[in-house]
């Protein structure tokens, strides 16, 4: 076995960004009711004129954050699920073909992947959780489709890999009842994830939770079973902080995370046995465990974890301080 490097990983936002121009570099969102509102005062056209200008701004702040960890050194960026606003609504039927800024739209997000791919910058995306795969509920489904579809589209036009080099991770956010199984879970979410496109079936891991059934233990056999009934490889995004909180039997974080590196299997046509893994590393505040903290402790460190392949771990540093903390991390004598 090899040791990995460590890589650390952004998450969205730039503070150092916005510290220069917080309105530059902030992403843009947009209400329902604004957007109804100016329906109402102004026209629905005018209504999805703002909504594309806000979106070709999150597009192009997007960009200048890809350069930004290109000069920083940061090797992998989570791409923010809030770039498109309100374009997955069910209510107010928005098609993104309307966008009169579509063509440029594209165009910059072209050129966020042609970007990472010239510095060698992987990327990703955490859709939020209210997208539950495995729930009893059509409606919810139908709507979490919907939504992964148009976060893989994203990806796609950035002109991401279709595999697990660009995952998208989300939560199971699903308990078994008092009649279901792991494996009743398993199943409903597989059948669910078959409606998807391409891009979200090939790009999907899970994240074990911070309470609740799926803890990494009870992740683990649940990419097991996927991979061992239907042949489908769902790795597991290890969460240091969720692990805490929700803890398995073993509680060693760098056991704990060489096991969900080994569910990063590599299914592609590359010779590596092995994948990269994408992992989150965060800390909670002494008051609210589960809450993150502005900056890592003194010592906090992600582990090194040994698994044969000489692929980086690739670390998402969630706490609030995003590059701050990151560059905070580095300049400390412990931190190689």
């Amino acid at each position: 076995m090899s040791m990995t490097i460590t890589t650390l990983g952004l998450t969205c936002i730039s503070e150092q960004l916005k510290d220069k121009d917080k309105k530059e570099y902030s992403f843009r969102t947009m209400t329902r009711k604004r957007f109804n509102d100016l329906c109402v005062k102004e026209g629905r056209d005018e209504a999805i004129k703002e909504l594309s200008n806000r979106i070709l701004h999150n597009v192009v702040v997007t960009e200048s954050i890809v350069h930004h960890c290109a000069k920083s050194n940061i090797g992998h960026y989570r791409v923010s699920s809030a770039l498109f606003p309100l374009v997955t609504d069910e209510t107010l039927g928005i098609d993104i073909e309307e966008l009169p800024d579509l063509e440029q739209i594209q165009k910059e997000l072209k050129q966020v992947g042609d970007t990472a791919r010239e510095h060698g910058i992987s990327m990703g995306s955490h859709p939020d959780q209210f997208n539950v795969l495995a729930s009893l509920n059509q409606d919810a489904v139908r709507r979490t489709i919907g939504e992964l579809n148009m976060q893989a589209s994203v990806l796609d036009m950035m002109g991401l890999p279709k595999d697990h080099t660009a995952p998208m991770n989300i939560h199971i956010n699903y308990s078994p009842k008092e009649d279901e199984t792991l494996e009743d879970v398993a199943e409903r979410f597989y059948s669910n994830l078959m409606k998807c496109d391409s891009g979200v079936y090939n790009r999907l891991t899970i994240e074990n939770e911070d309470k609740g059934f799926f803890n990494v233990d009870n992740c683990i056999k649940f990419s097991d079973y996927l991979f061992e009934t239907f042949q489908s490889p769902i790795p597991v995004c290890y969460d240091n902080l969720h692990d805490f909180c929700n803890p398995s039997e073993d509680r060693s974080v760098a056991f704990q995370a060489e096991r969900c590196a080994y569910t990063w299997v590599n299914q592609g046509s590359s010779e590596d046995n092995f994948l990269a893994p994408v992992f989150h590393w965060s800390e909670g505040t002494p008051e609210k465990p589960r809450a993150h903290a502005d900056y890592f402790a003194l010592g906090n460190f992600p582990p090194r974890i040994a698994i044969e392949t000489d692929k980086p771990a690739k670390w998402e540093c969630e706490v609030k301080g995003k590059d701050k903390a990151i560059e905070l991390l580095r300049k400390n004598e412990a931190f190689v």
